[in-house]
């Protein structure tokens, strides 16, 4: 079968994708002929894992002699003693947001030792000063990087509503606040009070910083990703249309980024099966992003992937052919003729030529994938079988 639409790869928050549609059964082959019975249904790409970062303990063990040395000399509260402990629990979050996944004791150890920050604040400066509440805020991000998004909503919630108390509630550092509170809300599964908070973060930005911000843009993709997560389709096209505008006007309609927004855009209008608005995003981001990287980028190929399907799923298997026949071209011009995301893109189109009752281009299409195939693996290679059957099924179509 075809493979589904893939998820956009290069958007501005790199967003992923919710469930995707399929693609709707059409007889392949000239009126009163027996297409194949089943397409082919190959998966021949390769998955290779993240490299994992990897951290000195060096200037730790000088940072925890250090503050040793400073509390028996001026003692645990002393205001250089939080400094330096502040500065060490700082060190071991870093060390905690690479650690493998369960693994919290650098987090752990963070924060019992602003634990203990906190407590000689809450005496000394009391629970609304701003170092108070940046000592919460940091406790709450220590434990959501530990993975416990329970336990740091009350330390971030906190941090929030002092800020709100204290200060202007458009303030930078109160925007912050709400949006960690919010990505904690999300993680542990209170999807509406995460968006709502994600809502505020945003329109507040908007109101604080200058059209065209980095941060604006980054927030309102923060947003765009949980409307679509949370499946609030609507609202996620409005958001991607506003996007779109803010990107033209600062940008211009030719800039990558907006492309990618259409992009994401096309996505969105695809999965509600608009299709014929899915197509047309698809084809304006496709005549753009081929300005910019080339028509054989891989940044195109799942594209042209994508605008094929959309296609198919219309009913409508010749207009697909050109877009996987051009998917295949930029993957065999990226990694090569024999490489398996390659061969994967062969298969789409063999199968759009099938369908779309051209047997003979499907026959010599078969034909370059049966002899890749006896390249890679030679004759033993165990999709060999399928693939001869399914060709001696298209040789029974020709005339």
């Amino acid at each position: 079968m075809f493979r589904k639409k893939g998820a956009s790869q290069d958007t501005p928050a790199d967003p992923p994708h919710p469930a995707e549609p399929g693609t709707a059964a059409e007889p392949g082959g000239p009126a009163g002929t027996a297409a194949p019975s089943e397409p082919l249904d190959l998966q021949l790409g390769e998955h290779h894992d993240t490299p994992v970062l990897h951290l000195t303990p060096d200037l730790m063990v000088r940072q925890q002699n250090e503050l040793a040395e400073m509390e028996r000399e001026l003692g645990p509260g002393h205001e250089d003693v939080l400094r330096a402990r502040h500065t060490h629990a700082m060190m071991l979050g870093n060390w905690a947001a690479v650690a493998p996944p369960g693994d919290t004791r650098m987090a752990d150890r963070e924060i019992a030792l602003l634990e203990v920050n906190l407590g000689y604040q809450e005496a000394s400066l009391g629970p609304d000063h701003l170092g108070t509440l940046r000592t919460c805020q940091s406790i709450g991000h220590a434990h959501l990087t530990a993975g416990r998004p329970r336990q740091a909503i009350p330390y971030l919630e906190r941090a929030l509503e002092g800020r709100e108390r204290g200060a202007d509630p458009d303030d930078e550092e109160t925007l912050t606040a709400r949006e960690k509170l919010s990505e904690a809300c999300a993680a542990a599964g209170m999807t509406d009070r995460a968006i709502t908070l994600l809502e505020e973060t945003a329109a507040a930005s908007e109101r604080l910083l200058p059209p065209g911000a980095e941060t604006v843009r980054d927030r309102k993709a923060k947003l765009f990703d949980a409307y679509r997560e949370a499946g609030r389709r609507a609202e996620a096209i409005a958001l991607c249309k506003e996007i779109i505008e803010d990107t033209e006007r600062f940008y211009g309609p030719h800039h990558l980024d907006t492309y990618t927004w259409v992009d994401n855009l096309a996505h969105l209008h695809h999965d509600e099966q608009d299709l014929d608005a899915a197509i047309a995003c698809y084809e304006r981001a496709i005549a753009g992003l081929e300005q910019i990287h080339g028509p054989d980028s891989e940044a195109l190929s799942y594209r042209y992937h994508n605008l094929a399907i959309a296609h198919l799923e219309d009913g409508r298997p010749d207009r697909a052919v050109p877009h996987l026949a051009a998917a295949h071209s930029a993957r065999e011009h990226t990694f090569g003729a024999d490489h398996g995301t390659t061969l994967d893109a062969l298969v789409d189109l063999i199968n759009a030529l099938d369908r779309a009752g051209r047997p003979t281009e499907a026959v010599e299409a078969t034909e370059r994938l049966l002899a890749a195939l006896l390249r890679v693996g030679g004759p033993d290679h165990p999709q060999l079988p399928e693939v001869r059957a399914y060709l001696e099924q298209l040789r029974r179509l020709l005339p």
